[in-house]
C-alpha cells in the first residue's frame, strides 16, 4: 500500500460515483443504527473522565492511536484487499480476529450488530457476498465496510479515510449528547480529531500482522462498566 510520510494519501483520488459510494457508506444517515452506541463514552462521561472538550479531544485522539489505528483501520485494509480477491475465509478469519480483539460484551455486540445491519443495506444495494456474510457467525462492521468499499471501487487507504471519519462524526454526536456540549465546540473537537486521521491511517498500513492489536484498558474498563450504569442513553 502506498502511502505518502508527510502530506497524507498518496493512492489516487476516486472519481466522482465511487466518492459518492464513501459518503454513502460513511453517512450518519446509513441506516445501521450507529447513533445508539457511545462505545464507552457514556461510562467516560458518568465517571467524570470526559467532562469537557479538552477532556474529549484527549479521549478520541487517544482511543484513534491506539485503537482504530492499530487495530479497526489495519484489519480494514486486509479486508479490503480479501473482498477484492474474493478470498471469503480470508474476510472471514479477520472478522472473528475483529470481534475476539473486543474487550467487553457491550463492545463485541457493537460490532456484530452494525456489521448484521450494514450487510443488510449492501444486500438491499446489489452487493454480492453481503447476505452470506450477514447470516455467517461473526458479521463484523470493520469487514462489512471493507466489503462496500470494495465491491464499489473504492480504494482501501481512502476506505480507512472515511471508516476513521464515520467513527469519529458518530463518537462527536455522542459526546454533544452526554458532556454535554455546544454545537460549536463539537465541531472544534471532531476538526481536531480529523487532523489526525490520516496519520491513523499511515500507522495502519505499515503495521505487520504480529503488530495488530489494541491496548486500551481505559475504554475496555468503561465498557464493561456500562453493563450496570443506572440510568443511560446508548447501549454501549
Amino acid at each position: 500500500m502506498s502511502m505518502s510520510t508527510a502530506e497524507g494519501l498518496s493512492s489516487p483520488q476516486p472519481a466522482g460515483p465511487e466518492l459518492l459510494r464513501l459518503l454513502q457508506l460513511s453517512s450518519s444517515l446509513c441506516p445501521i443504527g450507529a447513533f445508539a452506541f457511545s462505545q464507552g463514552l457514556e461510562q467516560a462521561v458518568e465517571r467524570g473522565w470526559v467532562a469537557d472538550e479538552e477532556a474529549l479531544s484527549e479521549w478520541l485522539l487517544g482511543l484513534g492511536r491506539h485503537a482504530l489505528a492499530r487495530l479497526d483501520l489495519p484489519l480494514l485494509l486486509r479486508a479490503h484487499a480479501a473482498w477484492q480477491s474474493d478470498d471469503v475465509a480470508q474476510a472471514s478469519s479477520i472478522a472473528e480476529r475483529l470481534l475476539a480483539n473486543r474487550e467487553a460484551r457491550e463492545l463485541w455486540e457493537q460490532e456484530r450488530d452494525l456489521g448484521s445491519a450494514l450487510c443488510a443495506v449492501l444486500e438491499n444495494l446489489g452487493v454480492p457476498r453481503a447476505a452470506d456474510f450477514r447470516r455467517s457467525a461473526r458479521p463484523s462492521y470493520v469487514v462489512a465496510y471493507a466489503l462496500g468499499a470494495a465491491h464499489f471501487g473504492i480504494p482501501a487507504e481512502l476506505a480507512a479515510l472515511g471508516y476513521a471519519f464515520a467513527w469519529s462524526e458518530q463518537q462527536a454526536n455522542a459526546a454533544a449528547r452526554l458532556v454535554p456540549l455546544g454545537h460549536m465546540a463539537t465541531q472544534r473537537v471532531l476538526s481536531q480529531v480529523l487532523v489526525a486521521v490520516p496519520d491513523w491511517v499511515l500507522c495502519a498500513s505499515r503495521l505487520r500482522d504480529e503488530e495488530i492489536g489494541s491496548l486500551v484498558p481505559g475504554l475496555a474498563m468503561a465498557a464493561a462498566w456500562h453493563e450496570t450504569q443506572y440510568t443511560r442513553l446508548f447501549r454501549s
